[in-house]
């Protein structure tokens, strides 16, 4: 308003209008996002629309792609922020969608010298179409809106993603309503002489986390805990669905012999297992395979149901050494409840 008053009032005075300070940032040596992402042009909220159109020095309304979509692409391949863009494809989990108005600008494309322009530019980043964040840069260009600008409007948005963390894992799952392993997932630290090594959060809510159990003394002795929700009504049959999880488990060990070209032997096959006293239920299967030369494989697979979630035991090793650590692990596992991600899916399935 004080803008508008302005002119209204002086006349020729906006010659004396100067676009604020704005600093300039640097383009960062290494790219802050290692990922594959979808850039689209988009739609201006209409918020952002109404504040664009408050915000102009004339009358004149705002202008929709002020700034050209081209234009954008080129300013992130240059500033190479990203592993890998695809514009206008959707070939990658991530998509970062780029509206665009831009304030007082003429039927020309140029600003003329005494008035500035104004550009507002809506960053908006999705998973597989899901909103995680929206960002609004509101830029002012000196006569016309140069390479550069945009530049600048890129990295006003890329420091509030890098600040942020928008594009990690964790943010993922806080966005999208998912689990909170990190604070809801009790796992034991040592089974018998296995030792937590790590755990790894999947980059998609729907696989859940991985822990991996390492022996001090044999390194080809792992144990790995999968922990990921039911993707199904939780009011199906439970032996159906670990049933049928564990067939699907057994088909990819099946797949990576036969890449190995190995000769497999099903030893086990869906046996019930049962945790001592508990009334948890779960199944197994033991698998071995061998090589022409000799190399030998063992695999021991064992699925059950907690809350809402699959938890799913391998290891590669037989059984017998297999079983009394998975219950050890049972009596002192905790996974988290039903996320409010899960809870919304569900009543759509």
């Amino acid at each position: 308003m004080f803008w508008s008053a302005l002119l209204l009032t002086t006349g020729c005075a906006s010659s004396a209008i100067k676009p604020p300070e704005q600093p300039l940032l640097s383009a960062p040596e290494q790219a802050p996002f290692n990922l594959a992402v979808n850039v689209y042009s988009s739609y201006i909220s209409d918020e952002v629309e109404q504040q664009c159109n408050r915000a102009a020095l004339t009358s004149t309304p705002c202008k929709n792609d002020g700034i050209a979509a081209n234009d954008f692409l080129s300013g992130l391949e240059k500033l190479d922020l990203f592993a890998e863009l695809s514009p206008s494809v959707s070939r990658h989990d991530y998509e970062l969608l780029i509206a665009n108005q831009v304030a007082d600008m003429p039927a020309n494309q140029e600003s003329t010298a005494d008035l500035p322009l104004q550009s507002y530019t809506e960053f908006a980043v999705e998973w597989r179409g899901v909103h995680l964040d929206s960002f609004l840069v509101h830029y002012w260009h000196s006569g016309t809106i140069s390479p550069q600008d945009v530049e600048q409007i890129i990295l006003r948005w890329s420091e509030h993603a890098n600040r942020n963390h928008i594009f990690s894992t964790p943010f993922l799952y806080q966005a999208m309503g998912a689990s909170d392993y990190s604070a809801a997932l009790n796992l034991p630290e040592l089974l018998g002489e296995f030792q937590l090594a790590r755990q790894f959060l999947y980059p998609d809510p729907f696989k859940g986390v991985l822990a991996r159990y390492l022996h001090p003394s044999f390194s080809e002795a792992i144990m790995d805990i999968a922990i990921y929700p039911v993707l199904a009504p939780l009011t199906g049959d439970t032996e159906q669905l670990i049933s049928h999880e564990l067939e699907d488990a057994v088909e990819q060990a099946k797949q990576i012999a036969v890449e190995r070209a190995m000769a497999m032997e099903i030893k086990k096959h869906q046996q019930a297992f049962s945790q001592g006293e508990s009334s948890l239920q779960g199944v197994m299967s033991e698998i071995a395979a061998e090589g022409d030369s000799g190399e030998a494989l063992y695999a021991t697979i064992y699925v059950f149901r907690l809350e809402d979630k699959f938890v799913k035991f391998s290891t590669t090793f037989p059984s017998r050494i297999g079983d009394p650590l998975v219950s050890e692990a049972l009596t002192q596992l905790a996974v988290p409840g039903e996320s409010a991600l899960m809870k919304e899916l569900r009543k759509a399935l």
